[in-house]
């Protein structure tokens, strides 16, 4: 091989493993970076404000001024370097302006440094204060998250006695408006006919003042009314405003779903009305539930039996207290192997409901064959409850 062919091949070598190990530094830095338990940072780009919008050039991050020197100086004068805005909306934007005043003799150099919300500074004729001139730096901010929140922005000058002018604005950040229930009343299953009360509110630690303008309702089995918070009760929870909500669900005298819908109108731009749902069930003297039971049918569904195994099914039985215990005087079953017997798990007179386990078995080596939907099995159960003296329980089962 002649040396000039040599000589190439050799550069060609270099440059070829110059660039695989800048590949693999490339690789192996990523591969640090999102490696399992190294906290992962996201750093603005290049041009980027931390807050995710555009950086201002303009916007220093070390004074770029030298003190000024001589005889004659500037002096920067500000009334006011921190300011309390005070209760704030969440997702909303404040604002504020400071003034800055050169009561010097000599021109005042003014530059922004870094910040940690929107900074604007009033265009200078040739980029300086003249004495005797003041100019207006308008700070905004919208704070992202609730609480006590702070932010602040540096102005750079060549004041000698004050290069560097810290701004802060503080505050703290309320939800506009506190709601509940949030999700409306879930009342669950009512086993007597007494009236239900229903109680909310709705209230703010930002707006002094806002009215509820109307309160619809779904039927006349619901009642709402709102009532304004005393001026004590707001200056003990610290509050702007606020209504309690009260009113009712009247009693129901038959078993039936409940499904109401209580609207509030408000005079609020960002919540013109609030919707609260009424939900429940109007129950029986006595509540069952347990697998596989539908209520609705009172059935219960035993499913595929295994007739050299048999099965026991548990069911939970719910009903008002009475002077003795709970007991099965007779249990007349079709077919005739099923049985049943109570067990029970929280009783007593002073109890609101007393709970029991009803125990439906299927024996060992019980005969095949189908009670299907159609043709059901059924457990007819006497008991010496005074409410309850009956009890008819549908059966589904498949014994193979």
């Amino acid at each position: 091989m002649k040396p000039l062919q040599l000589f190439a091949l050799l550069v060609s070598l270099i440059a070829s493993l110059a660039l695989l190990s800048w590949i693999m530094t490339k690789a192996t830095a990523r591969s640090q970076a999102n490696a399992p338990g190294r906290p992962h940072q996201q750093t603005p780009a290049d041009g980027e404000h931390p807050d995710g919008e555009p950086e201002d050039k303009d916007i220093h991050k070390t004074n770029p001024f030298n003190p000024a020197s001589g005889a004659q100086l500037p002096k920067l004068e500000i009334a006011e370097k921190e300011f309390q805005f005070g209760r704030m909306a969440l997702g909303a934007t404040g604002e504020h302006d400071f003034v800055i005043k050169n009561v010097g003799t000599a021109p005042a150099k003014i530059a922004r440094g870094p910040v940690q919300c929107k900074c604007t500074l009033a265009k200078l004729a040739n980029g300086e204060l003249q004495p005797g001139e003041e100019t207006v730096i308008h700070l905004s901010w919208t704070p992202r998250d609730g609480g006590p929140f702070s932010q602040s922005a540096t102005i750079w000058t060549d004041d000698p006695e004050n290069q560097e002018i810290k701004l802060i604005v503080s505050g703290e950040m309320f939800p506009e408006v506190s709601i509940a229930p949030t999700n409306g009343w879930t009342l669950g299953p009512i086993s007597n006919s007494n009236d239900v009360p229903l109680e909310g509110y709705i209230e703010s630690a930002v707006f002094e003042k806002f009215e509820l303008t109307k309160i619809d309702v779904s039927s006349d089995r619901v009642e709402l009314e709102a009532v304004p918070y005393p001026k004590e009760e707001l200056e003990a929870k610290q509050l702007s405003s606020g209504y309690h909500l009260r009113g009712r669900l009247k009693g129901l005298e038959t078993p039936q779903p409940i499904k109401e819908m209580i609207t509030v109108h408000t005079d609020l731009k960002n919540l013109p009305k609030v919707e609260f749902p009424v939900t429940g069930s109007r129950t029986g003297s006595i509540t069952i539930i347990g697998p596989n039971w539908f209520s609705g049918n009172r059935l219960l569904n035993i499913g595929q039996v295994s007739a050299e195994k048999g099965k026991e099914v548990k069911l939970t039985v719910i009903l008002p207290p009475q002077e003795e215990e709970l007991k099965l005087l007779e249990v007349t079953a079709n077919p005739g192997f099923l049985t049943a017997q109570l067990k029970p798990e929280q009783v007593g007179k002073d109890l609101p409901r007393e709970r029991y386990t009803l125990l439906v078995n299927v024996p060992a080596n019980s005969p095949k064959g189908v009670w299907p939907e159609g043709a059901p099995g059924v457990l007819m159960l006497k008991t010496n409850h005074p409410i309850v003296q009956t009890l008819d329980i549908k059966v589904n089962l498949i014994i193979e």
